[in-house]
């Protein structure tokens, strides 16, 4: 068996949340996702659970939109006739190193971010598809000081038919972040970099990054996994 060229760190944390809705999985070392369920509730939860279980698989062997197009598909099948607002969604995002150059394959809907480190610095590779994020994008200062009341709107998720966005980024990479809101909108980038190009494991750094977020008094469920390259 041939040794993975990654190895990674996940950690979850429900908060005072009824319900565990963030997950993440990965498969074999070789694609990752992370969820984030609509909602505190099981459906949500469930969703997520389903869908980041399903696409790193699915992105091993067909890149990461394909990833998350197949945990899509997985949800509307399973939903299929389900009576309106009944049904569990999600936001996602996956992440495949690519075979030969040392980068990566991204793919997403809504808000859970990937962050690349390279050259020692910390850089976000996802857009969020929130309303607050859209009014920035107009580059006015009048929406802009309205768009942090609009970050928790989604504007694109797993189970409708939105469109899937992708990247890739060229290689090296040092470090692969990938995490939900309940990191992303409490902890600041400054800090998120000064923990994730901290020379120590994965681990400590998923854990440092759960302890900022809930000093900060984050009360979301939190999914968060860091990726390096594998050492012996």
């Amino acid at each position: 068996m041939i040794a993975p060229l990654w190895t990674s760190s996940t950690r979850t944390d429900q908060g005072p949340r009824l319900y565990m809705a963030d997950a993440a999985h990965d498969f074999e070392y070789r694609a990752w996702a992370v969820a984030d369920g609509i909602g505190d509730d099981f459906e949500p939860a469930d969703a997520a659970a389903t869908a980041a279980d399903l696409a790193p698989f699915a992105a091993a062997s067909g890149g990461a939109a394909y990833g998350l197009a197949a945990a899509r598909s997985e949800l509307q099948d399973f939903y299929r006739g389900c009576p309106s607002g009944q049904e569990g969604d999600c936001v996602m995002v996956t992440a495949v190193p690519m075979p030969t150059s040392g980068g990566w394959d991204f793919a997403w809907v809504g808000d859970c971010r990937a962050y690349v480190v390279q050259h020692g610095q910390l850089r976000q590779v996802t857009e969020d598809h929130t309303e607050g994020q859209k009014m920035r994008n107009w580059q006015d200062p009048y929406w802009a000081t309205l768009a942090p009341t609009f970050d928790h709107v989604v504007t694109r998720t797993v189970l409708r038919d939105d469109e899937i966005a992708s990247v890739r980024v060229p290689g090296p990479v040092e470090l692969v972040l990938l995490c939900t809101d309940g990191i992303s909108k409490v902890v600041p980038h400054e800090v998120i970099e000064r923990i994730v190009t901290a020379p120590v494991r994965p681990r400590h750094m998923t854990r440092a990054l759960v302890d900022a977020a809930r000093s900060r008094r984050s009360t979301d469920n939190i999914a968060v996994t860091a990726i390096a390259p594998h050492t012996a």
